[in-house]
C-alpha cells in the first residue's frame, strides 16, 4: 500500500517534487530496503506500472511484446503463454508495432526489422541460436538479447539414436520394399549392442545422447570436447575421452552435437570422413555447416559410410544438391526436425515467456547480449 502511493506519487509530480521527494526519508528507507534484500526494483513494474506501460505500447499496467515469427505451437496457445506471464501481444509478423519486446525463432533479426519496433528494449529468440539476430544492431540500440538453450536436450539425443537404428535396422527400406509389394529387402540389419560408440560434442545434447546409448549395451563409448567432461567419463556413461582421428577410426557410430560457428564451419571435413569404415555410420543433428556436405555426399555414394542426417549445409535442400543423389539404401534423410518434439515447442515457448518475465522484474536470464 504505501510503497504503491508512493511509487504513483513519483510520476504524478514535476520534476522539481519529484527530485525533492528522491531525496526524502521515506524514498531513502524503500530504496535501501530493496538494496538490503539484494533486488533491482523494475522501474516499469515498482515505479509506475500505468505511465511507463503507455511508452511500449501495452495496456495499462502491461508491456506489449510484437511476435515475429509463428512459434510452431496454436497461436492462442503461444499468445495464452506470454499472456499468463502479464503481457499483451502484437502478432506482428511483418508489420511495425511499438513494443518493449519482439519475439522471434529463426526469422531474421536486422536494424531494419528493429527500425519497425522503435521502443523495443529486448529481442526474445525462442531458439537455442542467436546467430541470425543483428547483436551489433541491437547493442547500438541497447537493446538486449535473450535465448532459450536446452529446450529440445532430449528431442535431439532421441533423434540420434532413432537415425541410427533406422540405418542400422533399415527401417525406411523396410517400408519402401512392403509399399512396393515386396517382403525380404536385405540380409539383415545390425545391433548396437557391442559396437564402439563415438560422440562428438560433450555439451548437454551429447552427454544426454550418451546416456541413451549407453543403454543399448555398446562395447564402449567414445567421447571428444575441448574440455574434458566428468559427466562423460564418471559413471555411469564411463565414456573415454579420445581426439577426434581416433574417434573417426574407431566407432561404428558416430553421432555430432557441435554448435555451429566460425570455429566449427567444415569442422568434420573429408580427412576424417575418410578414416570411416563401410560399416560405420555418420548421425548428423548438430549443423549441417560442421560437415563438409560434399565430400560427404561424394564418399556416401561411394559406399565408404552410411549416414542419417537431420541437418544440412542449405535449408531447404536445394532439388540439385548432391546428398539428394546418394542412394536411398547409404542415408536417411530428416527435414531438420531434431528439436521439433510438441513437448520441446511447448517448453521453448514457455521458456521465452519467462525470460521476457525475468527481464522485465529486472532479474534477466539466458542473456547472450546486455542492454549498454
Amino acid at each position: 500500500g504505501g510503497l504503491g502511493a508512493l511509487a504513483q506519487a513519483f510520476w504524478d509530480l514535476k520534476e522539481r517534487k519529484l527530485l525533492a521527494l528522491l531525496a526524502s526519508a521515506p524514498a531513502a528507507a524503500m530504496l535501501a530496503s530493496c538494496a538490503r534484500w539484494g533486488r533491482r526494483l523494475p522501474l516499469q513494474r515498482a515505479l509506475a506500472p500505468a505511465a511507463v506501460q503507455r511508452g511500449f505500447g501495452g495496456s495499462a499496467g502491461k508491456l506489449k511484446v510484437a511476435v515475429l515469427q509463428d512459434q510452431q505451437i496454436p497461436k492462442q496457445d503461444a499468445m495464452a503463454t506470454l499472456q499468463d506471464k502479464g503481457f499483451d501481444v502484437d502478432w506482428s509478423l511483418t508489420s511495425g508495432s511499438d513494443a518493449w519486446a519482439v519475439c522471434t525463432v529463426t526469422s531474421p533479426v536486422t536494424a531494419e526489422v528493429l527500425d519497425k519496433h522503435p521502443a523495443c528494449k529486448v529481442v526474445a529468440v525462442s531458439f537455442t541460436g542467436f546467430n541470425h539476430v543483428d547483436l551489433e544492431a541491437c547493442r547500438k540500440r541497447g537493446i538486449a538479447v535473450v535465448n532459450v538453450p536446452a529446450y529440445s536436450t532430449d528431442a535431439v539425443a532421441e533423434l540420434s539414436v532413432g537415425l541410427a537404428l533406422s540405418v542400422y535396422r533399415e527401417i525406411p527400406l523396410g517400408e519402401r520394399k512392403l509399399r512396393e509389394g515386396g517382403w525380404v529387402c536385405s540380409p539383415g540389419g545390425f545391433e548396437i549392442r557391442d559396437k564402439v560408440v563415438g560422440i562428438v560434442g560433450l555439451g548437454d545434447i551429447g552427454i544426454r545422447t550418451a546416456q541413451l546409448f549407453r543403454a543399448f549395451g555398446p562395447r564402449e563409448l567414445l567421447g571428444w570436447s575441448r574440455r574434458q567432461k566428468p559427466a562423460f567419463t564418471d559413471a555411469p556413461i564411463g565414456g573415454k575421452h579420445v581426439e577426434l582421428e581416433e574417434l573417426f577410426e574407431r566407432c561404428d557410430i558416430v553421432s555430432l552435437h557441435v554448435a555451429l560457428n566460425a570455429e566449427t564451419q567444415g569442422f568434420v571435413g573429408r580427412a576424417l570422413l575418410e578414416r570411416l569404415r563401410p560399416e560405420s555410420v555418420l548421425i548428423n543433428v548438430a549443423r549441417g555447416g560442421v560437415v563438409d556436405q560434399k565430400a560427404m555426399a561424394e564418399l556416401l555414394s561411394q559406399r565408404r559410410f552410411r549416414a542419417g542426417l537431420d541437418v544440412f549445409a542449405v535449408e531447404p535442400i536445394p532439388a540439385d544438391d548432391p546428398i539428394l543423389k546418394v542412394p536411398a539404401d547409404q542415408v536417411v534423410l530428416t527435414p531438420h526436425v531434431a528439436y521439433k518434439s510438441q513437448e520441446a515447442l511447448r517448453r521453448r515457448m514457455a521458456i521465452t515467456a519467462a525470460n521476457l518475465r525475468a527481464f522485465a522484474d529486472g532479474a534477466p536470464q539466458n542473456v547472450v547480449l546486455q542492454a549498454s
